[in-house]
C-alpha cells in the first residue's frame, strides 16, 4: 500500500519532467533553426554586398563557386550549340568567367573556335579569363579560325602581336582580312610559317591591294616565289593584264625572266616566262616593260 501511494505521488512529477525535457528540446531546435536562418541571411547580405562592390568596380558578375560537373557540361554544350544567350546567362549566374576545367579546353578558346561572337569574348576576358598561356593564345586562335571582330578586340586591349606568329598563321589559314589587320597594326612577319606571308602577298597582287603590298617585308626569294600553278606574282599580274601591278612589281626588282615553275610534286617542270605570256595574249602595253 505504501508502494502504491509512492508511485501515485511520483507520477505527476515524472510527467512534469517529461514535459520540461520536450520543451527544452523544442527550444534548442528553434534556436538552432534561428541560428541557421541568421547565418543564411548574413551570407545573402555578404553576397549582395560583394555583387554591389563588383558592379562598382566594373565587374557585373558576382563571385561564383566552382561549378558542378553537370553545370560545366551544360556550359560547354551551350557554347558549341552557339547558344549565346544561355552562355551569357550562365556566366552571369553559375559559371565563373575565370574558371577553366582541367579536362577541357579553356572556355575562351571554345568560344573562339565556335563563332565570331566578340560580346561573349568580352564577357570572358573582363571576367578574368586567361587570354594567353603556354597552351593557348587567344590572338593565335582568332587568327587561325578567321575571327575578325574578336581579333580587332584583342588587339584593341593590347594583346601581343609582335612576338608571335599571328600574322603568318592568319595567312597560312587564308584569313586575308585578319592578316591585313595584323599587318596594319605592326605584327611580326617573320615568326611562324612564312608560306602565310607569301599567300598574303599573292592575294594582295590579285586584289591590287597596294596598302598591303607596301607593308610587306619580302625577300628576293619571296618576291619570286612560284605557287603550285607555277605562277610568280609577276606572272599573275601579267595574266590579269594589270599594267599598274606589273610596273609596281618591276619596281620591286622581281625576276622578269623566271618562267612558270611547277615544283609542288616530285618533279620540277617549267612553262612560259612573263614576256612570252604577254606576247601570247597581245598585251601590248605590258610587253615593252618586260623586254
Amino acid at each position: 500500500m505504501i508502494q502504491y501511494n509512492f508511485m501515485n505521488s511520483s507520477l505527476p512529477l515524472f510527467l512534469g519532467l517529461i514535459f520540461i525535457l520536450f520543451s527544452c528540446e523544442n527550444k534548442v531546435e528553434k534556436s538552432a533553426k534561428n541560428l541557421n536562418n541568421l547565418r543564411e541571411n548574413e551570407q545573402v547580405q555578404a553576397n549582395n554586398a560583394q555583387q554591389d562592390n563588383d558592379i562598382k568596380q566594373g565587374n557585373p558578375f558576382p563571385q561564383i563557386d566552382t561549378p558542378s560537373t553537370e553545370k560545366v557540361e551544360e556550359f560547354y554544350k551551350a557554347i558549341f550549340d552557339k547558344d549565346a544567350k544561355k552562355v551569357e546567362l550562365l556566366l552571369e549566374t553559375e559559371f565563373p568567367a575565370s574558371y577553366a576545367p582541367k579536362n577541357k579546353i579553356p572556355p575562351l578558346q571554345a568560344v573562339i573556335w565556335t563563332f565570331d561572337n566578340v560580346h561573349l569574348v568580352k564577357l570572358l576576358v573582363e571576367g578574368g579569363a586567361n587570354i594567353h598561356n603556354k597552351d593557348f593564345s587567344a590572338v593565335l586562335t582568332a587568327s587561325e579560325y578567321g575571327r575578325l571582330e574578336i581579333l580587332k578586340y584583342l588587339i584593341e586591349i593590347g594583346c601581343d602581336i609582335k612576338n608571335n606568329e599571328a600574322f603568318n598563321k592568319a595567312g597560312f589559314y587564308q584569313f586575308y582580312e585578319g592578316a591585313k589587320l595584323l599587318l596594319q597594326k605592326g605584327a611580326n612577319q617573320e615568326l611562324g610559317d612564312v608560306r602565310g606571308k607569301i599567300w598574303v602577298f599573292e592575294k594582295a597582287v590579285i586584289k591590287s591591294d597596294y596598302e598591303v603590298l607596301d607593308l610587306l617585308n619580302l625577300s628576293k626569294d619571296e618576291l619570286n616565289y612560284s605557287n603550285c600553278n607555277g605562277e610568280t606574282a609577276l606572272i599573275i599580274a601579267v595574266k590579269q593584264n594589270n599594267l599598274k601591278m606589273v610596273k609596281y612589281l618591276i619596281g620591286k626588282n622581281v625576276d622578269k625572266n623566271k618562267p612558270e615553275t611547277f615544283d609542288c610534286g616530285d618533279d620540277i617542270s617549267f612553262g612560259k616566262t612573263a614576256l612570252e605570256l604577254a606576247r601570247e595574249h597581245k598585251f601590248t602595253d605590258i610587253i615593252p616593260l618586260l623586254e
